[in-house]
């Protein structure tokens, strides 16, 4: 690489010459690695016919986003502009591949029936090379006219369809819902070509229609046969050898706080009240005790990465044994923990801890909503649970104070709307509204918090290892678009530098606090952030104003806390760790809890649209009362105070002809602008539920 970039365009034996090597066995593998990282697109062909590195070439390797209209862009994987790319210049690729693309700087843009609007619009280029399919699997609905068959994706970004032979259609029926694998993508006179692998059931059903969106992003159910007998092997019943080496807390009054519709408790709290300090105890489900790392559930649990969570079901990292026996906290059951206790004053500092392997017997099993009743005082609630009324008190006390702390140390409380999404037993959504977020939920986020900041900063003092929880500083880009945004709605703000603090944001956040610009301003700045992702160095935590930060308190639903987990039980035990495997671990496992949380955070959302979509579709004709989230040139985004989100085209609106003001995000007419943050009131048009799509008009 050194040597091709010093000479720019070159050929193999140019590359080799330059990198001075000369000995036969050398030159043999150097050429070898040239091919392989040609291969990999690490190395081009030049147009020269030589070789070169990707950039010096004008060649961009990125991620196709196609449109149904045909055009696709390439986004590049290392973060610039997108990169526009006709129908006639995709040369077989789809949405989803990764691939090399040939960048033109162009003056004008690309001609044709489309003529895109879009951020660097100067950019287009030819895809040159399919370096890997992103999509293996399509999800979509069957079609047999008697002679063709074929299934229509839901996602109308792939292919208007797929061809289907007889023989490999399973029996399908018109109108089902299928599950298809690709066995010959789309090219220019060519359509893709399929084997259907799954019959899901009829479109339109509430169930099926929401199984079609998780298939479509490659999640399954079923276990493989090795984890699910793995788990069978598991005892029932936790030995006695088991015991000698933990502290046992099962005199200790302990409990769970969870949703009503939770059905894995991986975290149990206690807490005693001394003076001005409190003993506060967290105890996590030692789920690192049944799945080890090469294990068959370990294996399956790292290609997992998470629990996936739906309105109507979840697909668990973990087979149903563990998570929801074994390693579930449940009321009156002996179950292995990984405990940290904590002391911490009246300010909020921790003064001490400990982190033990430990045992339990959790005495309940409480939902936020039966919290919330004790801490305003029903009386047969507290009847109810008289044993734990104080404590419940002592706790809402301390949750205060690290509140407190937390926004001290300057934290970013976005506090944005979550939608609560409730379904029947047909899988069809009843309602939709903001998920209440009351003090008994903030109790367990607070304890869980300061607990995972515990965790970080004592293996990052101990320099082993580990997973972190990173969130890096705004990029300089990223906080001049949200002050641009900001202004377009009238704001003054603070001077923000490239070095912004939280602080300085946090006072943003306060300001709009309880205004209409609230929501907006939450979620722009959320946008205008890095995403949080885990890596192996400690790099602090910025939305959260803290050095250190580790996700420790989930590990039967998420990677990262369970490969921790391991960590601290090898410490805990005395175990001689293999500092040069366990770093590579922890990249990996980093990586891939990375990678499988933002897909996870994806179909979620997916989902939530449908859902919502399905639920709005028996709404049509009703009128609202909302909010404009969002302001593009052919109309504006209305967000209802349930938290449903449709579009409003400007051809409802009265005037004929409306100004776009980009810079302040509005429409701009002689009678009446619209403007991001306005009050609206529309009614439901059309509902296209399979697209999640929702139209209203003015009320």
């Amino acid at each position: 690489m050194e040597a091709l970039a010093k000479i720019g365009f070159a050929t193999r034996e140019q590359i080799i010459k330059t990198a001075r090597i000369f000995d036969a066995s050398e030159i043999k593998q150097a050429k070898r690695m040239i091919d392989e990282m040609t291969e990999t697109g690490e190395i081009v062909v030049s147009a020269r016919s030589k070789l070169a590195l990707p950039s010096r070439a004008g060649i961009v390797r990125g991620k196709v986003i196609a449109n149904a209209k045909g055009f696709a862009f390439v986004r590049p994987e290392d973060g610039g502009e997108d990169v526009f790319i006709s129908e006639r210049d995709l040369d077989g690729a789809a949405h989803g591949d990764e691939v090399l693309v040939q960048v033109q700087q162009q003056k004008k843009q690309p001609r044709g029936r489309f003529k895109p609007s879009f951020s660097g619009q100067n950019r287009s280029g030819k895809i040159v090379r399919i370096l890997k399919r992103g999509i293996e699997v399509v999800v979509g609905v069957f079609r047999n006219n008697g002679t063709y068959m074929c299934v229509v994706p839901n996602d109308t970004r792939f292919a208007n369809e797929i061809f289907v032979q007889p023989q490999n259609a399973m029996d399908a029926k018109t109108n089902q819902k299928v599950v298809v694998k690709i066995t010959r993508y789309p090219a220019r006179n060519d359509i893709a070509e399929g084997v259907v692998t799954e019959v899901l059931g009829d479109n339109g059903d509430a169930k099926v229609d929401t199984l079609a969106v998780v298939r479509s992003f490659g999640y399954n159910d079923e276990f493989p046969s090795d984890a699910l007998a793995e788990a069978e092997k598991i005892p029932n019943v936790i030995s006695a050898e088991e015991l000698k080496n933990r502290k046992d807390y099962r005199k200790q009054m302990v409990f769970t706080v969870d949703g009503e519709d939770a059905r894995d408790f991986d975290d149990a709290i206690s807490l005693e009240a001394s003076g001005e300090n409190y003993k506060l105890y967290v105890h996590i489900a030692d789920v690192a005790h049944y799945v080890k790392k090469n294990s068959p559930i370990g294996k399956e649990a790292y290609r997992r990465g998470t629990s996936v969570y739906f309105p109507d079901y979840v697909i668990p990292m973990l087979p149903e044994k563990l998570c929801n026996n074994m390693c579930s906290l449940r009321p009156n059951e002996d179950r292995l923990t990984l405990s940290v206790e904590m002391t911490i004053d009246n300010t909020g500092k921790v003064l001490d801890y400990e982190i033990h392997e430990g045992i339990i017997c959790s005495s309940y099993r409480m939902t936020y909503t039966e919290v919330t009743k004790i801490l305003n005082g029903d009386k047969e609630m507290q009847k109810t649970y008289q044993k734990v009324v104080p404590m419940i008190e002592n706790m809402a006390e301390l949750a205060k104070i690290l509140i407190k702390r937390r926004d001290r140390m300057g934290q970013l409380d976005f506090d944005i709307a979550e939608p609560q999404i409730v379904v029947n037993d047909k899988y069809e959504t009843v309602d939709v509204h903001k998920k209440p977020r009351e003090l008994s939920d903030r109790i367990i986020e607070q304890f869980m918090l300061i607990t995972n900041e515990v965790v970080a900063k004592h293996h990052h003092n101990m320099h082993v290892p580990f997973v972190y929880r990173v969130h890096e500083s705004p990029t300089p880009e990223g906080i001049a678009a949200f002050c641009e945004f900001a202004s377009g709605l009238g704001l003054s703000l603070p001077p923000l530098k490239d070095d912004v603090q939280p602080k300085t944001l946090q006072k943003v956040l306060l300001d709009v606090r309880g205004s209409e610009f609230e929501q907006m301003i939450s979620k722009t700045l959320l946008r205008s952030m890095q995403k949080a992702v885990y890596y192996e160095k400690n790099m602090g935590h910025f939305g959260l104003a803290c050095r250190d930060y580790c996700h420790f308190t989930s590990p039967i639903r998420r990677l990262p806390d369970l490969t921790i987990h391991r960590i601290i039980k090898s410490l805990l035990n005395g175990e001689k760790l293999n500092y040069g495997e366990l770093e590579e671990y922890v990249h990996d496992v980093s990586e891939q809890s990375s990678i499988t949380e933002r897909k996870a955070d994806e179909a979620e959302r997916a989902v939530d649209n449908l859902k919502k979509a399905e639920f709005m579709s028996r709404k049509v004709g009703e009128e609202f009362d909302g909010i404009i989230s969002g302001v593009i040139e052919t109309g504006v985004f209305v967000e209802l105070e349930n938290t449903v989100e449709g579009f409003l085209s400007k051809d409802y609106l009265p005037e004929q002809n409306y100004m776009f003001d980009e810079k302040h995000l509005r429409l701009i007419g002689k009678i009446k602008n619209y403007a991001i943050g306005e009050k609206i009131r529309v009614k439901v048009a059309s509902v296209d539920v399979p697209l999640a799509r929702i139209d209203f008009m003015p009320a």
